[in-house]
């Protein structure tokens, strides 16, 4: 009996070794699968930054599904890489950004995992060489692919600075030709027909204007207009300054030139404002032209109006 017993105690004290050693494995598998997890998701983090900080906007979306869901900070939430694509090129357009992440959390869900981290951003506003700096959070989504490597489905994130976004300040996308409406609009006398072509760079835009006159040569006129700055030019006939500001939001800007000249000793003063918007979609190009002539005489009018309907081409 004493022989039997000591043979179950053995057995058991086996067993229990056994089940130890077992759990010793899973739990080291388990560390194991999580730092190969881990891994792969710092690398995603790194060659991300990478593409970030080298303005390689192909190669960020590649580390993104294409049905990405975005929520930056301070914008209404869009999806799809086409929309990423505009985003990022707007955003490098007008900045040369600086970033860098870290991790707070990090859990992997099967197929699906998250991470929570901090993000830091410096950099400056390339039409004035502005500097700024900014930081806060942010959470990704992933999906593991076939290949076993992760990408993102969905970034939310936002700053801890920040009360307005930093894309709030960049211009709508307003490149391309656009063909006067002249059914819809109030021009100037004699005007066949006229076009417009907007190159665009972020905040600068490039303006040509190509106008069919009436029993008149064909006139066309460029513009060069950074948003967001003052430029004054002596010329012959005066003191030019042009003004441009962001109106209303992204889909409007404002152009207001002053020409300040003299004649016969008399100070004149020539104001034009002019305010191009965005609607239905970016494809209406919407502008009203105002302008103060100098007062030659009582009876002479002194103003012009003009609103302009281009439809993109």
């Amino acid at each position: 009996m004493k022989t039997f017993n000591k043979s179950a105690l053995i057995i058991i004290l086996i067993i229990v070794f056994l089940l130890g050693a077992c759990q010793r494995n899973r739990q080291y598998s388990h560390l194991m699968a999580w730092r190969a997890e881990n891994k792969k998701i710092g690398t995603w983090v790194e060659n991300y930054t990478e593409a970030i900080n080298s303005a390689d906007i192909e190669r960020i979306l590649s580390y993104e599904s294409d049905d990405i869901c975005y929520y930056p900070s301070n914008q209404p939430f869009f999806s799809g890489k086409e929309n990423l694509r505009k985003w990022f090129i707007s955003y490098f357009n007008y900045f040369s950004p600086i970033e860098s992440f870290s991790f707070l959390d990090f859990k992997v869900y099967g197929d699906f995992a998250y991470v929570i981290g901090k993000y830091s951003l410096k950099g400056r506003i390339k039409q004035t060489g502005e500097e700024f700096r900014d930081n806060g959070k942010f959470t990704d989504f992933f999906n593991r692919q076939s290949d076993g490597n992760w990408i993102c489905t969905q970034s939310i994130w936002n700053s801890d600075n920040r009360i307005f976004d930093i894309h709030s300040q960049i211009l709508d996308d307003f490149s391309g030709t656009w063909i006067l409406d002249l059914s819809q609009s109030i021009t100037l006398p004699g005007i066949i027909s006229s076009k417009l072509v907007i190159t665009q760079k972020g905040n600068n835009l490039n303006i040509t204007r190509t106008n069919e006159i009436k029993d008149k040569a064909t006139e066309k006129c460029s513009f060069n207009y950074s948003i967001g700055s003052e430029t004054q030019n002596l010329l012959k006939s005066g003191i030019f300054t042009t003004t441009s500001t962001l109106s209303s939001g992204k889909q409007t800007f404002t152009i207001n030139e002053i020409l300040i000249s003299e004649k016969n000793g008399t100070k004149q003063e020539f104001k034009r404002t002019t305010v191009y918007s965005l609607t239905a979609k970016g494809e209406i190009l919407n502008i009203v032209s105002d302008d103060i002539l100098p007062k030659v005489s009582a009876t002479q009018p002194n103003k012009g109006h003009a609103e302009m309907i281009y439809m993109k081409f």
